[in-house]
């Protein structure tokens, strides 16, 4: 029996089984999209003990595709490639949720910094928009939605079909699967 799921429904899916990750490490966490519909900027509030002041806001992002598919992340190209724009408005860890198979459940998680969060989008987006290909970016390229791979995330570095010009991914050799610990990652 094929299991037929709206968008809403997967997101919730990733959602919560983020939300049970970070319960299971002892760090209370509410989903703020279940009082407030897709709030903006964050998808979760986590506190670092129960008797901490100390809270964070996470956003989580989830896909059921294959490791090179594009997962939005909520802004266009031309947002994405602005680093004074990502500072602004990437302020907390990103989870991602990689979705492999629905029954049973299997789900790999990777946990990136904000910095991480940032210099990854900004340099896949800068490159993608001003050295990918050889004709000039268009104004509907800074238009289009920004988004980013499970394979750029575990590091993978892409090269131009059109160019000489290469992506140094900044997350090559750094693993984010698991690393929950990323949550509280000073920078």
């Amino acid at each position: 029996m094929e299991i037929k799921l709206t968008n809403q429904m997967k997101c919730a899916i990733g959602e919560q089984l983020a939300c049970v990750n970070l319960i299971a490490h002892g760090w209370p966490t509410v989903n703020v999209n279940s009082t407030i519909d897709n709030f903006k900027g964050i998808d979760l509030l986590c506190q670092h003990k129960i008797d901490s002041n100390e809270i964070i806001g996470i956003q989580v992002k989830t896909t059921f595709r294959g490791e090179n598919a594009s997962i939005t992340i909520g802004m266009n190209c031309m947002q994405a490639s602005n680093l004074e724009y990502l500072k602004k408005s990437i302020t907390g860890p990103w989870v991602f949720v990689h979705v492999k198979e629905l029954v049973p459940l299997k789900a790999n998680f990777y946990i990136l910094t904000a910095k991480q969060m940032i210099d990854l989008v900004y340099g896949l987006h800068h490159w993608y928009l001003y050295a990918w290909e050889r004709r000039p970016c268009t104004e509907s390229l800074k238009k289009a939605p920004a988004g980013i791979s499970i394979a750029h995330i575990k590091g993978k570095q892409d090269v131009s079909r059109f160019s000489e010009t290469h992506f140094n991914n900044p997350m090559h050799g750094i693993d984010t699967l698991d690393r929950w610990d990323n949550i509280w990652m000073k920078e």
